[in-house]
């Protein structure tokens, strides 16, 4: 039997390094690509585009789309205000005041008879406040003097960016203060839908707003849960593209996007809450919302709308929302009584 070298049975030293490099390159080119596309994506759904023509970021998305998204040639069109208080017969002012960074808010503010509460609405993603027009009107209706706020970013608000709830916050605080100069002695109420709801939450966490109560719909658990659950709407898997998106989104905007935790922020409020929720709203979902109703504790009032998806319960079930929402003004708040 003829000796055989050692040497000769083990893949050449050089090769396996070479063999190494290659696949270190690979994996870095991959870290790479991977990350930039999270950065692109995450730079399209939090800046708006003035005059953007669409597509935009939508449900279902195409193939091509969501090549674009993560190209970032996707636009996300700057929301606009396209009604006001009048085109519901509303009679209202328009006024301006300084929000988050200094940027310039708009607000229509709907008078309302004396001595009854101040409705602030503040509106969701993607969302003006001409979104908010059907519950003005309601909220008008019980004789509250009501305000329709822009976020930064929207409508006739300054800025182009959203930061999904974060720096909005400041908008709610803002807002706020603005109404309690105006009406010193008017106890407040606070409604927002979605985003709205969330900056709401982390408002009252950071002890910005001394509201009277609160009327919050399918605001999100964290920040990271609700961008992996408009992924998967998209088609597109959540892990890992959600957490990285939510970190650089964060970093583009100078916000730790994973301490954006409404779920959390729920446990510091200490007013009367109402909690509106759809048993089919993807975007959020029943667990998650279950979540911020327990985190609410005793001074949460939980209401599902058995059939409904996310937001906007108003015109989707009318008689319930009115039901829920009045009962619950007029057991919280003595002006109603």
């Amino acid at each position: 039997m003829p000796d055989t070298d050692p040497a000769l049975s083990r893949p050449p030293r050089r090769a396996l390094r070479r063999l190494w490099i290659f696949f270190a390159i690979l994996m870095g080119i991959g870290f790479v690509a991977v990350n930039g596309a999270a950065y692109l994506a995450a730079r399209t759904m939090t800046h708006y585009v003035p005059n953007a023509e669409r597509p935009h970021i939508h449900v279902p998305m195409t193939a091509w789309d969501k090549t674009r998204l993560f190209l970032g040639t996707l636009s996300l069109p700057r929301p606009v205000n396209h009604l006001t208080p009048a085109d519901r017969r509303l009679a209202f002012e328009t006024l301006h005041f300084r929000g988050s960074h200094g940027l310039q808010l708009e607000a229509w503010r709907i008078p309302g008879q004396e001595g009854q509460p101040v409705a602030l609405l503040f509106p969701g993603y993607c969302g003006s406040k001409d979104s908010l027009l059907g519950y003005a009107r309601e909220f008008h209706q019980l004789g509250y003097e009501t305000w329709l706020v822009d976020f930064h970013g929207v409508g006739g608000s300054q800025g182009h960016t959203t930061t999904i709830g974060w720096d909005e916050a400041d908008d709610v605080a803002a807002a706020c203060r603005e109404a309690a100069r105006m009406r010193p002695c008017a106890p407040q109420v606070l409604f927002g839908t979605s985003l709205g709801a969330a900056a709401i939450l982390r408002a009252e966490h950071l002890h910005t707003v001394q509201p009277a109560a609160l009327v919050l719909e399918c605001p999100y658990d964290r920040l990271v849960t609700t961008v992996g659950k408009r992924f998967s709407a998209f088609g597109i898997p959540a892990f890992p593209l959600a957490n990285l998106l939510t970190f650089w989104g964060g970093a583009q905007l100078g916000f730790d996007g994973f301490a954006m935790n409404p779920v959390e922020y729920a446990r510091d409020v200490r007013c009367p809450t109402l909690l509106l929720e759809g048993d089919r709203d993807v975007r959020v979902g029943l667990p998650n919302a279950r979540a911020i109703a327990e985190a609410l504790g005793t001074h949460g009032t939980f209401e599902l709308f058995k059939g409904q998806a996310h937001a906007f319960y108003l015109s989707r079930a009318p008689e319930q929302w009115r039901h829920s929402v009045q009962g619950f003004l007029a057991a919280n708040l003595p002006a109603l009584r």
